[in-house]
């Protein structure tokens, strides 16, 4: 029976190959109720595009927004509401005269020579700025007979006369006239009688000031030196004669205390230009005076406490320039 049953099996299933069809798949079966199977393709499978809203292919996808190039800011000082800073205030600029620096005015300056009641008596006085003292001895002579004779000199110079130089000022001070008061064995009023007095003319002190700019761009001077010029006056009597044989020459005796004496004025008068303490004392001058000058002319108050701040300092020749901001 079992070989019965699978001969009945193989028949069966050799009349379904020889039909092309399996059970229930026949010509007879509704087409909706067959299965296609697509042909094999090389061909890889592309994914299907995402859908849209409403179920809609890709093609309603929106687009992907460009880049923008960066917005161009502007500046500043040209977008309204915005706080604008007030541009630097300009600076200002003067030129004084190294004349006016030293007092403008100069027609109360003088230098007195004397040495009548001391050494130390002997004096000058440039403008406002500039003063000091030197000192000038005695002259004295021996004369033949052992006795001493003492020459003391007086005299006081008219003002300045100033004349720039290059980068030199010149001051000349003119003296009307320098006595030579002599003295025969000592200061007595017989020894002021025994022996006539001389005369000198044409004295000059000449006065040369460098100016320059310290380290803050402040004007100062340099250097400074004198010099000194003149002759003795002609005499009616020049010889006296003492205890009968010995003669004294008071002219020559003058002509040698005026050469000692132009020596001890220009080493005495450059000493007292060039001491510390005159320096400090010009530059505290000055400076005070300048600030007032530049205050004023920058339309600020002198007597506020507003100070001056000096860009740039310069002297040209004898002229100060300065370039200069008032805070």
């Amino acid at each position: 029976m079992t070989r019965r049953l699978c001969g009945l099996i193989a028949s069966m299933s050799l009349t379904v190959l020889a039909a092309g069809v399996w059970p229930g798949f026949g010509p007879g079966i509704p087409g909706s109720l067959a299965q296609v199977f697509p042909p094999r393709s090389n061909t890889q499978s592309v994914p299907a595009p995402p859908q849209g809203q409403g179920g809609q292919p890709g093609g309603a996808q929106a687009p992907v927004p460009q880049a923008q190039p960066p917005h161009m800011q502007m500046p500043a000082s040209n977008m309204p509401g915005q706080y604008q800073p007030p541009p630097p205030p300009a600076p200002l600029q003067k030129t004084v005269p190294f004349t006016t620096l030293l007092g403008g005015d100069l027609s109360k300056s003088y230098v007195q020579l004397t040495n009548l009641r001391g050494q130390m008596d002997s004096n000058f006085v440039i403008g406002r700025s500039l003063a000091g003292r030197f000192t000038l001895p005695p002259y004295i002579h021996d004369a033949s007979n052992a006795a001493k004779v003492y020459i003391l000199t007086n005299g006081l110079s008219n003002p300045p006369i100033v004349k720039p130089e290059g980068n030199e000022l010149h001051l000349e001070f003119h003296f009307p006239a320098l006595q030579l008061k002599t003295y025969y064995k000592d200061y007595s009023p017989e020894g002021d009688q025994a022996v006539g007095d001389t005369v000198g003319e044409g004295i000059i002190i000449d006065v040369f000031l460098i100016p320059v700019t310290n380290h803050q761009g402040y004007p100062t001077y340099q250097s400074a030196r004198t010099a000194f010029r003149g002759q003795l006056k002609s005499q009616d009597k020049c010889v006296f004669w003492f205890d009968v044989i010995f003669p004294i020459n008071i002219c020559d005796v003058s002509k040698k205390y005026l050469a000692t004496l132009g020596s001890a004025i220009e080493n005495g008068m450059r000493e007292a230009l060039l001491h510390p303490q005159t320096r400090t004392q010009f530059d505290q001058v000055v400076w005070q005076s300048l600030r007032t000058d530049l205050l004023m002319q920058a339309g600020v108050n002198p007597m506020s406490p507003a100070q001056i701040m000096v860009l740039e300092g310069a002297f040209r020749g004898t002229d100060y320039v300065v370039k200069y901001l008032p805070r």
